[in-house]
């Protein structure tokens, strides 16, 4: 890829520098069974938990059925061409993220030490949603009526407030302390069930694609069965058409709100899971002539096609809670708040409430599993591309080792200020650093590899060309689509000032005697607070350790390069002394 030039001043002896081989592939690389394998693979890792936590509630809040507006158009210039790259770029190189960067130019390798870095911080964490999910998965099987259906005789504020559901979610499930510098004791029943998602995971990956690829047929498939028949349970409860029509009613004065284009850009952006590395590991295991344009297309539209479709399964048991307990619309918070507070209220209301409990968690155990399997195997995959000696071990002990590491560092999220941990990671360790990593692996590609370049080698592998939608977009529309979103998003966070986290303050007399409200009154459970100062330097330092490598890689390959050329000149002047 990159030539050797003459220095002027150098003699004619040359010493060629080590080059990276765009179309070199490691022998005995491990590859799909079948190309069901990898699209159900790459769709279990695209539809995620997201898909039905954070886009009804961000549909419901930002216009409803006109949010959609936004949200195609944003699918169209960002996050079809991010996704399309990525399969392409990971078949083109058969090589994890360092390994493809560096393809396209040595210099860049850190890119995809930045999406490692990105893999680990999330795979810790976001296997503690899936402690969460496993916790009320348990818990639901019950002969009698789900554990947070009604309050504790003993619990005031919960039966003046009649929210079970809310004390479950803080009293029961998390044990939560109050204030984010309080990590409290453990809860065992967290770490057990922490333990059990790690098992598993490490069971289903345990041979990499080997055993992953034969796991997803029913991990990335059963989730939709379950969807299918949630959705005909929940459009036929009493209800349910006031809660479709609340979601799909449109608002058409949010079209003229930035902030809404700036959301539906963003969610398309985290919903597919661009610049993890995760859509260039899967793809990095294709034959050569696989269609991953078209693969890319397809997997994008399925993802959006299920966070709209799982809009209708949400807001059918939303409209039902709201029918039975009279409780707002406008109450509706996006993540856990809405599965394991107001879909387990709803849930509770239901005929048979367990089995929708079991089925409904279930649901999301799958789809959470499937998504920690992309990040994983991404980490896996670049970890074994980068250090020679991993490809001597047995598959079983590498992907132990890794799932051993990361179940240990994330003990903690089984505290009990394991909430205010898993918040600050997911609400703050991730965003600037995706989306820088994005743009540099857009540049990289384009700019410094060459889009008709790549065009001409991804018509060498599949027979055609990326169109002039595919080259437009790569060149121009997502570098900047994404650097607004970076700009924008620092100047809303200065507006915003000082960054906040939600702070349980419990619920009980004192509590309520504390807010100045009588007993019988309702209590706020949670407040907005400052994070204390070590915390905003962790969360400066998260995301600045993971944006630094690509900078820092870039000036060590620099020096090395540097190092080389004067080794070589002295080499080559030795030869033309005659002491060689």
């Amino acid at each position: 890829m990159s030539s050797y030039e003459k220095v002027p001043g150098e003699s004619d002896c040359k010493v060629d520098p080590q080059t990276e081989d765009v179309e070199a592939s490691p022998e005995g690389r491990d590859s799909w069974g079948a190309k069901t394998e990898y699209m159900l693979a790459l769709i279990g890792y695209a539809v995620g938990i997201g898909n039905l936590w954070r886009f009804p509630y961000l549909c419901h809040r930002y216009g409803g059925g006109s949010f959609l507006i936004p949200y195609i158009i944003m699918l169209i210039l960002l996050g079809i061409p991010l996704f399309c790259l990525e399969t392409s770029l990971g078949q083109l190189t058969k090589k994890g993220a360092p390994g493809s960067f560096a393809a396209m130019h040595p210099a860049f390798r850190g890119i995809g030490f930045a999406a490692m870095v990105l893999d680990l911080i999330c795979s810790f964490y976001y296997n503690s949603i899936i402690m969460w999910i496993l916790r009320y998965f348990f818990s639901s099987f019950t002969t009698g009526s789900l554990p947070w259906s009604s309050c504790p005789d003993d619990a005031e504020c919960c039966v003046h407030s009649d929210n079970s559901t809310m004390y479950y979610w803080y009293f029961e499930a998390l044990k939560a302390s109050n204030d984010i510098t309080v990590i409290g004791g453990i809860d065992w029943y967290l770490f057990g069930t922490l333990i059990v998602a790690w098992i598993v995971c490490f069971l289903c990956m345990c041979k990499g694609v080997e055993s992953s690829g034969k796991v997803v047929y029913f991990t990335a498939t059963f989730p939709y069965l379950l969807l299918v028949v949630l959705f005909f349970r929940g459009v036929t409860l009493p209800g349910a058409k006031e809660g479709v029509l609340y979601y799909l009613t449109p608002k058409w004065e949010h079209l003229a709100d930035p902030t809404v284009w700036r959301t539906a850009a963003t969610q398309i952006f985290y919903s597919l899971g661009i610049a993890f590395g995760s859509v260039v590991a899967y793809s990095s295991y294709n034959k050569k002539e696989n269609d991953c344009i078209r693969d890319g297309i397809v997997v994008t539209l399925i993802n959006c096609g299920t966070s709209i479709f799982g809009g209708f399964v949400i807001f059918s048991l939303l409209g039902y809670r709201a029918h039975k307990t009279n409780v707002d619309f406008d109450e509706l918070k996006s993540g856990p708040g809405l599965a394991f507070i107001a879909i387990t209220d709803a849930i509770s209301e239901m005929s048979v409430g367990p089995l929708w409990s079991v089925l409904f968690f279930f649901m999301l155990f799958l789809l959470g599993l499937d998504s920690q399997f992309g990040m994983l195997e991404s980490l896996l995959t670049s970890l074994k591309d980068e250090v020679d000696f991993l490809n001597k071990i047995r598959k079983e002990f590498v992907s132990g080792g890794i799932c051993l590491v990361l179940c240990i560092l994330a003990i903690p999220m089984s505290f009990q200020g394991g909430l205010y941990i898993v918040d600050l990671l997911d609400m703050w360790s991730l965003s600037y650093p995706l989306l820088i990593v994005a743009f540099f692996e857009i540049i990289v590609v384009s700019w410094v590899y060459g889009v008709e370049r790549f065009c001409s080698a991804i018509k060498d592998m599949i027979g055609y060309a990326p169109n002039i939608y595919f080259k437009l977009c790569w060149l121009i529309v997502c570098p900047l689509v994404i650097v607004v979103l970076i700009l924008s998003g620092i100047i809303l966070s200065i507006i915003d000032g000082y960054p906040l986290y939600d702070k349980f303050v419990g619920c009980d007399n004192d509590t309520l005697v504390e807010q100045g409200l009588p007993p019988e009154a309702n209590p706020t459970w949670v407040v907005k607070d400052q994070y204390p100062g070590v915390f905003v330097v962790l969360i400066v330092l998260l995301n600045a350790f993971s944006c630094l490598m690509i900078p820092g890689y870039m000036l060590y390959y620099l020096k090395d390069k540097m190092l080389n050329v004067s080794s070589n000149r002295s080499i080559c002047s030795d030869h033309d002394n005659g002491e060689l």
